[in-house]
């Protein structure tokens, strides 16, 4: 049963994963050089990079010294 869960769970997750990537390609192929005009991309892009390595690296960090038992996920 469990494994029955599990199944169901990971399909569901690619299928609404499918459903974001078609659609935010979508949008993006339609609408990009707009938005990327309207809000500089560009600029915000190495911004974006730092934010999540030192968020990536925190996280890192937190697990690695701080560990907890409830976090731990058979799944993951």
């Amino acid at each position: 049963m469990m494994l029955f869960r599990a199944i169901v769970l990971w399909t569901v997750q690619m299928l609404l994963f499918g459903i974001g990537i078609g659609t935010a390609g979508l949008l993006a192929h339609l609408f990009g050089p707009i938005i990327g005009q309207a809000f500089a991309i560009d600029e915000l892009i190495p911004t974006a990079l730092i934010f999540f390595t030192v968020a990536a690296a925190l996280g890192w960090l937190g697990n690695r010294f701080w560990p907890e038992d409830w976090m731990h996920n058979p799944l993951l």
